[in-house]
Parts: structure tokens; sequence; C-alpha cells
């Protein structure tokens, strides 16, 4: 599956940035959320087989694992790719993915898995693995399901590293099955009681370093909204992607958990007071019932 952020028609010339695949029959795509980037109200899918497109829509994103969740805007059922924690690729092992790399829509290749998890590679989170392959991860492929002779997914393709001393190829990562489950699980337990509850708010599960420096945040103390319910309370008074939340009703909000506790305590009819910092200056901000 291709993914372009021309989103103004369906149809017309595209530059297709990055890649996704199908979780679900009623199309549910995961991509890597660098390939979206800033756009998080519409984007223009391409199933690659069926030539069809689609218009899709952000559900749910978590920068820190690299991970988003695009639903299709269609009423039809699609064949897709499971997601099971206990797949584990052996060392040698045969991958094959179908990607868009530099924009080529629809371009097979294969591999083999250089290491099945590979601890070490993230500079922030050094505990975290990720399928190494032999192939590098180009522009475009981002995204991609790395997926074995029997149609099992071996990972999502995302990311390279490369000897720019030697200008040698890269070799290429992709995220396991198993934090990919842990995303979609996290989705699920928020999508309808805590967004009802947050009034359109949803939060990034966990605020990082890389965060704070990448945001220009004055401490990791307080909450980053990652996006907003459309036409949701919270959207509609002005709140926006990456406002980091302080204070709710003037008491100060720490972390995600503390920020429930305090939406949770109000009545749905009555309004929220809320502090953000937005461009390092602070904000009130009034949402109404």
């Amino acid at each position: 599956m291709s993914i372009s952020l021309d989103s103004e028609d369906l149809f017309g010339k595209k530059r297709w940035v990055g890649s996704g695949f199908l979780i679900s029959k009623d199309g549910n795509v995961l991509t890597c959320a660098h390939v979206i980037g800033e756009q998080t109200k519409k984007l223009v899918l391409r199933v690659g087989g069926l030539g069809k497109r689609y218009f899709g829509k952000v559900i749910a994103m978590d920068l820190r694992k690299d991970i988003a969740l695009v639903r299709l805007e269609a009423k039809e059922n699609f064949d897709f790719f499971e997601i099971n924690s206990n797949n584990k690729s052996k060392r040698g092992e045969v991958y094959f993915s179908i990607s868009a790399p530099i924009g080529f829509e629809d371009s097979f290749s294969t591999g083999f898995v250089a290491d099945p998890e590979r601890i070490g590679v993230d500079s922030i989170d050094s505990e975290l693995g990720f399928l190494q392959v032999n192939q590098s991860i180009l522009p475009g492929s981002s995204g991609s399901a790395l997926f074995g002779v029997r149609g099992n997914l071996l990972g999502m393709a995302q990311f390279q590293i490369r000897n720019s001393e030697h200008n040698q190829s890269g070799i290429g990562f992709a995220i396991l099955p198993k934090y990919l489950n842990e995303f979609l699980s996290s989705v699920e337990d928020m999508e309808h009681p805590k967004t009802e509850i947050l009034r359109g708010i949803v939060e990034v599960p966990l605020l990082t370093e890389f965060l704070i420096q990448k945001l220009n945040l004055p401490s990791n103390e307080g909450v980053l909204v990652s996006y907003l319910v459309e036409k949701s309370p919270a959207e509609k008074a002005g709140l926006k992607r990456y406002d980091f939340i302080i204070e709710v009703d003037g008491i100060k909000i720490k972390n995600n958990e503390q920020l429930f506790q305090r939406f949770k305590a109000k009545d749905t009819s009555e309004r929220i007071t809320i502090k953000i910092i937005r461009n390092r200056s602070e904000k009130t901000i009034l949402i109404e019932p």
C-alpha cells in the first residue's frame, strides 16, 4: 500500500511518500508516524494489486515508537495481515515486501533476516529490539509489511543506518510485531472511554527525552497532545496537536494518569479550563461541554 499526503483530490498525479499495510478487513492500516508527519486530517492511500485509491483518516499515533493507525474511508472487505506477537523470525529466513521505494508504488523486494531482534539500536531506549534485515529501507518503503513465505508478518519496515563516511548501503530495521500489538492494544483501551473523558484529546502514551528535545518542551511534567478528534469539544476550543498540557482547572498535571483523573472528576456538563504551553508560551483554553 502506498501513501500520499496530497489529499486535495483522490485521483490525479500523486507523490507517494511512504507505505503501509492492512491489518483488518474493514480497512485499518498501519504505517510509520514519520511517513505522515504533520498531516493528520486526510491522506490518500493506494491499495497495491487492486490499484484502487481511498481517502484515509489518522486514528492514533505514537511518535516514540513511530507507529500510526489510519482508517480507510471504504465500505468493503480487504485482505489483511494478522499481527501475531508469537511470530518469531529466524536468522537467515527469507522475507518479502511490496512497497513504494522512492515513490515507485507496487515495488517487490526480498532479502534475509540478519537478526531476529537486534538490541541497542535505539539511542534513547537501548532495551528496544528491532528486526534487522540485510537490505536498505529506502525512502518510501517505511511502513511496509515484511512477511515470510507463508504470509506471516515479520515486522514493519522503519529505517536504515548508513555508514556515511564510506557512502555504503544501509542496514535495514523493522518494528517487531509485539510492539505493533502493544500500540494497537493501547488504542483499543483509550479509543472509546478515554477519548470521551478527554473530550477529544488523545495524548502520546510516553513522553521521552527525544520528544522533549524535538518539541522544545520545558520539562517532562505534563501531557503532550498527539491528535484531536475532529469536531470534538477540544478541537472547537482551539487546542492543537503538540500542545503541552500543564494544568487542569488550576491543578498541575504531571502525567497522563493525572490528566485522566482530573477529567473523570468533572461532569460532562461542566466547562474545563486547561493551561498549555505552545511555542514556549503559556496559554489558557476553555473546553466547553
